[in-house]
């Protein structure tokens, strides 16, 4: 079964594109609504999946910034009032996709570092504009916050050394976690098609 035909490619973009709008429009109005921690890293996850699978099927150039220009929009517009934040966030996500599959063949290896990246760049997005609406004075009371969580568990030092660390590392991991599912899943579901085809 020939996959990878520009129409196909087409079709595949068309989809990935609206899938990934709905995706934030639904699962991130839901999020939103729940007010969980981490909302926006889940996001993201869900986000990593769908660049790191998708690209499997369309890889032609600027594909991941076909695809999230179309999610950054519907987010933008369904959005109540203007908020520019989350359309950053998705457009940045896929720039950083392009960028990785762009220097590096789509493989296992790229797409795990794609994840990685987006995710970081999530963590920094967050850091960065909770600083802007609160000032940075918010990142000394993250930083007091762990520290006394040390001293709840007798912990001498500042343990906020050794929580930053491991935050940014715990991101790392979980961000090539999805990369590494994504290109699993596109992997599989081209095996299911090709099957179906015989």
């Amino acid at each position: 079964m020939k996959i990878k035909t520009e129409n196909t490619e087409l079709i595949y973009t068309a989809l990935f594109a609206g899938l990934w709008g709905v995706v934030e429009v639904t699962i991130g109005t839901i999020l939103h609504a729940s007010r969980i921690p981490f909302r926006g890293s889940l996001l993201t996850i869900v986000a990593i999946i769908l660049i790191t699978t998708s690209r499997f099927f369309i890889n032609y150039k600027g594909s991941i910034l076909a695809l999230c220009s179309v999610a950054a929009t519907i987010k933008l517009i369904t959005l109540p009032g203007f908020n520019i934040t989350p359309f950053i966030a998705i457009m940045m996500e896929g720039i950083i996709g392009e960028i990785v599959f762009s220097i590096m063949k789509y493989n296992l290896l790229s797409s795990v570092l794609a994840g990685s990246l987006i995710m970081i760049y999530t963590l920094l997005h967050s850091l960065f504009m909770q600083g802007v609406f609160f000032g940075l004075g918010i990142y000394n009371v993250y930083i007091d916050l762990m520290n006394s969580i040390g001293r709840g568990l007798n912990y001498e030092g500042e343990i906020s050394y050794i929580m930053i660390p491991l935050i940014i590392i715990a991101y790392i991991i979980v961000g090539g976690a999805a990369g590494l599912f994504g290109w699993k899943t596109a992997n599989r579901t081209y095996e299911i098609l090709t099957a179906e085809s015989e």
